[in-house]
């Protein structure tokens, strides 16, 4: 019997090409007729075509809905359940908000354990959670995920699979985070060994593996080092260029690397210039209603006012403000930040140097010296709230202080600081805001420390 595809969805593929052509109308139309027909699985398809749009707030409130019909239908504890709760948590990740994100991937995770053991997909929620706790920092954990991840897909893939080289990856990442280089270089450089065995030095594979061994080279100030290698992975993009099939987007990547690494090392005309290129390919892949354009351009724009060019580095936060608003919508808080940037731009020269301050701190913090990188922290503090009424970094500060201030037992100094940063981001961001609710809940924390130690 021929494969049947189900009338609402496509209704859904028929509304997806309306809206690719830019006709909003009957693609509107389309939708809210599959809607009608509404079981379950035909509200997670409309939901994806949300999600692929960047409309989380409709995809959100679809996969819920379609969550309560399945756990009526099925009960709650059916593996279906299991996938529209990962795809709800996917959501709130990208939403950033990483506690409801983490809540709903637990959820998803317990189902699998208990109805599906070591399964695939099973792996692929440890990886969910990985994700999110790797964005709270929690890279201790979220190593821990990843592994429990890897060792189902070993007992199933082969050791060549991409699956698989794309988890040693995650698994290097948070070693990196955790300051453990050795460990995360020594994982990438046995992948590069296998890439190369495999397919030889020609692969994009292997172009994406130096480039994250230049990144640990660059985490250590090693930038020579680090842009020695990407000029290899250069030539070998090139030449895969010639061989053609080639995706332009890994020499892309390729070059926005190379870029960052030259504005660290303070040549920022040189970086100006692959920045640039780094557009014009992507103008001409993706296109610029693209967010990864968009986050070119914001790069671009801070070369650019290093190098003093003020008016250029305006324009291209704007055009990156320009595709946020039509990709994200005004509420989106990337669209929010980059506001508040433009806002600050005609006081630059402080920005740069409360930045500077800011970076010396985190250096120091890092080395140890709790002391200076207070005392760095407060400078900072100091020329941000001087020149501006309201600058995004200034919460981040006071959270940086706050840290220190705890891991020196001064509880009362920390819960102070941890104040200061949540009346900032209440007042600017909102209480529903995921940064706030992490700051509400670190301060809690500490709250409750600083009673304990009362006590």
């Amino acid at each position: 019997e021929a494969h049947r595809i189900d009338p609402a969805k496509k209704l859904v593929n028929i509304a997806e090409f309306f809206y690719a052509k830019g006709d909003l109308k009957n693609a509107k139309e389309l939708l809210q007729t599959a809607l009608q027909k509404h079981p379950a699985e035909e509200l997670v398809n409309i939901a994806e075509f949300f999600y692929a749009k960047g409309d989380l707030k409709n995809a959100k409130e679809l996969l819920q809905t379609a969550l309560q019909m399945q756990t009526k239908e099925l009960g709650k504890d059916n593996p279906a359940i299991a996938d529209t709760l990962d795809a709800i948590g996917i959501v709130c990740f990208d939403e950033r908000n990483f506690i409801e994100a983490l809540e709903t991937h637990n959820r998803a995770l317990a189902i699998r354990v208990e109805n599906m053991g070591s399964h695939l997909d099973t792996a692929q929620t440890y990886i969910n959670i990985g994700k999110v706790l790797h964005e709270q920092r929690n890279d201790e954990e979220a190593e821990g995920m990843y592994r429990k991840a890897l060792d189902i897909k070993l007992k199933v893939l082969t050791e060549d699979h991409s699956q698989l080289k794309d988890l040693y990856h995650m698994i290097a990442l948070t070693l990196k985070r955790q300051g453990k280089l050795s460990e995360a270089s020594k994982i990438h450089k046995l992948t590069l060994a296998r890439l190369l065995q495999m397919h030889g030095e020609d692969h994009p594979q292997v172009v994406m593996t130096y480039n994250a061994i230049a990144g640990l080279l660059a985490d250590q100030n090693r930038f020579d080092d680090a842009i020695q290698i990407l000029d290899k992975s250069i030539e070998i993009c090139n030449r895969l260029q010639r061989l053609g099939d080639f995706d332009m987007n890994t020499l892309a990547g390729t070059l926005y690397n190379k870029a960052m690494a030259l504005r660290q090392q303070g040549n920022f005309e040189d970086s100006a210039d692959l920045f640039t290129k780094v557009l014009t390919i992507q103008l001409d892949t993706v296109g610029e209603m693209d967010l990864n354009t968009a986050d070119t351009y914001q790069d671009l724009s801070g070369v650019y006012a290093e190098q003093g060019r003020l008016e250029d580095g305006v324009n291209a936060l704007n055009k990156a403000l320009e595709i946020r608003r039509k990709m994200l919508g005004d509420d989106h808080p990337k669209t929010k930040r980059l506001v508040q940037w433009l806002s600050i731009t005609p006081n630059i020269e402080a920005n740069n140097k409360a930045q500077a301050l800011n970076d010396q701190g985190v250096a120091l913090a890092a080395e140890g010296d709790s002391e200076k990188a207070i005392q760095l922290f407060q400078e900072a503090l100091h020329t941000f709230q001087e020149a501006f009424s309201d600058h995004p970094k200034i919460p981040a500060v006071y959270e940086s202080i706050s840290a220190l201030k705890a891991d020196q037992g001064l509880l009362e100094d920390a819960v102070a600081a941890s104040a200061e940063a949540l009346k900032y981001r209440r007042r600017t961001l909102g209480d529903d805001h995921a940064d706030t609710k992490r700051r509400m809940e670190a301060h809690r924390s500490l709250l409750k420390r600083l009673l304990e130690n009362r006590s």
